[in-house]
Formats: structure tokens, C-alpha cells, sequence
């Protein structure tokens, strides 16, 4: 009895296994046909917490380039007044491949490159490309189609919120750049690294993206603002509908060559005081440069092709301003733009507000400012001063802005009067006695003002009247994430050096003068009893605020130069 119960107790257990087995393996078999089933759908589901949490594919990791941070010293009266930057990375173009230096810019559809037949200083100043170096390399017409014999070819003219560029088709094979080596550190974001299930963050281990793609050869390029840069050109990331035929835009045309795992891409801006370097990362977002889950908001007019998003209400110190209160406020986020633009006429208002007497504050940023709210569906974007003043004081009467910012003539036009430029305005609710010195009578003395990186921003239909350009202010404060499959941005805040900071340490510090401008504070007014014939004097256009929008496109014939047609 006792063998017997034991062999019973063997033969049970031995059928419950092999009823285990056969039940796993029926649902390892449900689950395989279910996921076949559910693949598609699983691919266009909204996950509102984050990419990062969508299921990867297997070796396809964010492709991470470095951004180098540019500054260029803004003269007024033979002083440094300001700086205008920029953030740029490298790409190659051609073969053998060309390199070049270009900005990532989410407000253009297009890669555009000087060309080597560029004559204007703006292009002689930058490397040019050369299309007959290039055994890839292909003179096109704007379907695609080759330039053959004596055929006219066609010139595309991209104007630019502060800028404009004539450029010829051309196609070629673009390659990111290697990505860069991961760096040690501690970049942890909120409870942790959040990332890919089973997968790491490293970079992708099997080369770089690369593509051949429709590109402009820019044959003509306006000196403001593209002179007085160190990049070479622009390579666009707007939507799909942004830039002349889809082949002409990047993502997805690496995306359908397999060289993106997902259409997305993260980008991370850094003042770079701490020595910390910017980035942006293809193929989704890293993770690691947050504090927080990102947030997402759909984009709005999709068709138009710009990363445009509604904006509910703008609030300046919790007060709600007007212009928005009927809804219409829309936000373009641009990567190439360097300020925060503002629709007219509320740049004015937005421009007392923020603007306060600097005291004895050498670095605007730590001066406590009213704190600007932009509310997007999904997400409140507080933006304090560190990321939307400008660093340096700017003296009284000296403008280093637009007065025009990024403007669009219309015939329609309802404004009148003059334009004021946001650098001339003064304090809505100036200190007493501060910013006065006790020698202001005799004119010897200087007032200094912190005042606000923004620009005056007048779009017509149906862009505007009401458009807000959330640039590098917005960018500085949040990892922004974009999202080119479901149209939609993500904002989380930033994890970077100064976030980390002790804001107590903060707390004290009056800041200091960056190299190169020690005199600033030290300017004085003189008056000069001899006039000077205006043709004499020299005034330096010379501004610090960069927007790589796109507002026009036109199109062109032209008699073709011979074409060079590589085997």
C-alpha cells in the first residue's frame, strides 16, 4: 500500500506537470497568435506617459549627437552688450563624405547647405558643398526627377524669421555623425533611469543613420543671420508636410530606409556654464536628461507642418493675461529660435512686466523675476529667470533685439504706429530710487536693466495673429521630446547642472561678468558738442535674437549651369 500510494502521489505529480506544460504552452501559442493580432493596434496606441515605455525593437537605441554651444559678442558703442548663440552638430554629406556643421532646427522642413557655387559672403565664410566631389551626388528637379542636357532646373527661396536662403535640389547621402560616447555621471531622473523594458540606453552599436535623401544647395544665403555664425547650414526637422516633398524631410526618410527605430527624437539644451554639453538624441528620448515623466500635448493644423501647439492661458506672476482668454492662442516650439516670441501687441506688456532695474546683479538669471506660465493641454511650462532673462544688464537705451522681430507683411494689416522694440521699454513697476544713482543729473552715470530674451512676433492667418515661438527660454527649462508617428511634443522638466544646484546657494549670489565684458558696468554717457553727418556714422545691425522659422517658400526657373552627372 505504502509503494502503491507513492507511485499514485509520482503519477499524480507527473500529470500535473505535463497538464502545466500543456497549459503554458497553449498560452505561450495564444499569446504569440494574440500579439500578431493586436501588433498593429499595440503600434498606434496612445501612450500618454511616455515613449520610452512602448515596446523596442531589438538594437534600435537613440542615436545621440553632441550639440556644440555657440556664443557671438553683440556690440553697442564698442561694447559687449550681449550674445547671440546657437547649437549645432555635425553631419557628412556625399561620397567621400563631406562634414558639416548644421543646426537641428524643428521650425524648417529642409537640409540646407551652402553650395560651392555660392558667391555671398554668407556662404564664403562657412564650408561649401561640393557637388561634383560626390560619386553619390544627383542634380534633380523638385519631384525628383534628373536634370538632363540643357533643361532649366529649379531654385527654391526659404524665408526665414530672421534670415532667407535660395537653394537648388540636389541628392545625396546624409550620415549623423558617430554618436558620442556615453558619459559617467549621475543622470538619474526620478526614481531611477526610466527606460526601454530589457533594454539599456547605450547608443546605437552598428553606425551611424544614414540615408539618401533630397537636399537645397543653398547658391544664395542673407548675411543676417547666418554671417556671423560658426554652422555651416540647417538641417530641418518640422513635419513631414514642412518641407518640399517628404523626401526632403529627414526622419522619415531614414526612417523607411530602417535607420530609425522609431520617428522621434529628444533634444537637450544646456547654457553650458557648468562645461556640460547639449544633445539631441534620434530614435526617441533620453531619459536620462529628465526630472519627471514627460508630458505630451497634440500637435494642432498638422497639415501646415510645424510642431504647433494650442495654448490655453499665459500667465505672467499667476496673472492671467487677455490674450489669450478667447482660445485662438496657438505656440509654435522651435529648436532654431534663440528667444521667446511673443504675438503683438502683447510683446510690449510681456516686456514691462519682466523688465526690472538690475541693481547689482551681474547675471540676470539669479535676480528673482515674475514667473511667466504658458498652459498647453497636459502641461503647465513655468519658466523662471534663469532660462527666459537675458544674462547680461542691458544699459539704458541700448537695443541688442529686433524691433521687427519675425514678421510677415500682409496688406491686411491692422497695426499702426510705430513698432517698439522689447529692449527700449521700461519697468511697468519700476523701484523707487533703484537704478537711479545719486549722479544721474549730470549725466555720467548709466541705468541698467535686466530685461527678458523674447521677440516681437506679428503672423498673419492662419498661423497667427495670436502665435507664440517657444524657443531656446522654453527648451532651457524642459526636455522636449517630438513625436513625428502620433504628431504630438512632450515637455518634462530638464535634468541638468544648474537644476541640481542647491537653490540656497543660489539664493546670495549677485552672479558675475562673463570674459571679455569687465567694462560693461563701467560705461559712461558722454555728450559730444560737434555733430556727425549721418553718412559718416556707422550703425551695427548686428541682433542677438536667431529664428530659424520658416514663414515663406517660393519657387523659381532658372537657365541650369551644365550638370555634373557622377557614375
Amino acid at each position: 500500500a505504502f509503494v502503491l500510494h507513492l507511485r499514485d502521489r509520482a503519477t499524480s505529480c507527473l500529470m500535473a506537470r505535463i497538464l502545466l506544460l500543456a497549459a503554458t504552452t497553449a498560452a505561450w501559442v495564444c499569446q504569440a497568435h494574440c500579439r500578431q493580432q493586436s501588433t498593429a493596434e499595440e503600434v498606434h496606441a496612445m501612450d500618454e506617459s511616455s515613449l520610452l515605455q512602448q515596446p523596442g525593437q531589438k538594437g534600435n537605441k537613440p542615436h545621440v549627437i553632441k550639440l556644440r554651444r555657440e556664443t557671438v559678442p553683440i556690440y553697442r558703442r564698442g561694447k559687449i552688450a550681449s550674445f547671440k548663440t546657437s547649437y549645432s552638430g555635425l553631419i557628412n554629406l556625399g561620397t567621400p563624405p563631406q562634414e558639416f556643421r548644421v543646426v537641428f532646427d524643428t521650425g524648417s522642413g529642409n537640409v540646407v547647405i551652402p553650395a560651392i557655387e555660392c558667391q555671398t559672403d554668407s556662404c564664403k565664410v562657412h564650408k561649401r558643398y561640393n557637388m561634383r566631389a560626390s560619386t553619390t551626388s544627383l542634380a534633380i528637379h523638385e519631384d525628383g526627377k534628373e536634370i538632363v542636357n540643357d533643361e532649366p532646373s529649379e531654385q527654391l527661396t526659404i524665408g526665414f524669421g530672421t534670415g532667407e536662403v535660395t537653394g537648388e535640389f540636389v541628392r545625396d547621402r546624409i550620415c549623423l555623425q558617430d554618436a558620442a560616447q556615453e558619459q559617467d555621471g549621475d543622470l538619474q531622473g526620478l526614481g531611477g533611469d526610466i527606460q526601454l523594458p530589457g533594454e539599456d540606453l547605450e547608443v546605437r552599436a552598428h553606425g551611424p543613420p544614414c540615408v539618401d535623401m533630397h537636399i537645397l544647395a543653398a547658391v544664395e544665403m542673407s548675411s543676417q543671420p547666418f554671417k556671423s555664425f560658426l554652422f555651416d547650414g540647417i538641417l530641418g526637422l518640422g513635419l513631414e508636410t514642412l518641407a518640399v516633398t517628404p523626401k526632403f524631410s529627414t526622419i522619415p526618410s531614414l526612417a523607411r530606409a530602417g535607420q530609425l527605430g522609431w520617428q522621434s527624437f529628444g533634444i537637450f539644451l544646456t547654457h553650458g556654464d557648468e562645461g556640460e554639453e547639449s544633445e539631441i538624441a534620434f530614435g526617441g528620448p533620453d531619459m536620462r536628461r529628465l526630472r519627471e515623466e514627460l508630458s505630451w500635448t497634440p500637435v494642432i493644423q498638422s497639415d501646415m507642418g510645424y510642431w504647433l501647439v494650442k495654448i490655453v492661458a499665459v500667465r505672467i506672476d499667476g496673472r492671467t493675461l487677455d490674450i489669450c482668454k478667447d482660445g485662438s492662442c496657438k505656440g509654435v516650439v522651435d529648436s532654431g529660435t534663440s528667444h521667446l516670441g511673443v504675438p503683438s501687441p502683447a510683446d510690449t506688456e510681456f516686456a514691462e512686466t519682466l523688465t526690472q532695474s538690475a541693481q547689482d546683479y551681474l547675471d540676470c538669471r539669479l535676480m528673482p523675476s515674475p514667473e511667466v506660465q504658458i498652459e498647453v493641454p497636459g502641461k503647465n511650462i513655468s519658466l523662471n529667470s534663469h532660462t527666459l532673462m537675458r544674462r547680461l544688464p542691458l544699459r539704458e537705451g541700448v537695443t541688442v533685439g529686433s524691433a521687427k522681430g519675425v514678421e510677415v507683411k500682409t496688406n491686411n494689416s491692422n497695426e499702426t504706429g510705430p513698432v517698439v522694440a522689447p529692449d527700449t521699454v521700461s519697468p511697468r513697476h519700476p523701484v523707487p530710487g533703484v537704478g537711479l544713482p545719486s549722479g544721474h543729473d549730470n549725466g555720467t552715470e548709466v541705468r541698467r536693466f535686466c530685461r527678458p530674451r523674447m521677440m516681437r512676433v506679428a503672423m498673419p492667418e492662419p498661423l497667427g495673429p495670436k502665435l507664440f515661438i517657444l524657443g531656446e527660454p522654453v527648451l532651457h527649462q524642459y526636455y522636449t521630446a517630438f513625436d513625428m508617428a502620433r504628431k504630438r511634443v512632450g515637455f518634462g522638466l530638464i535634468n541638468n547642472e544648474w537644476s541640481r544646484k542647491d537653490p540656497a546657494s543660489l539664493s546670495n549670489s549677485r552672479g558675475s561678468l562673463p570674459s571679455g565684458v569687465e567694462s560693461l558696468l563701467f560705461q559712461q554717457r558722454i555728450k559730444l558738442s560737434k555733430s556727425t553727418h549721418k553718412a559718416c556714422q556707422h550703425v551695427d545691425e548686428t541682433l542677438d535674437d536667431v529664428a530659424f522659422v520658416q514663414v515663406s517658400v517660393r519657387i523659381t526657373l532658372r537657365a541650369t549651369r551644365q550638370a555634373s552627372v557622377n557614375a
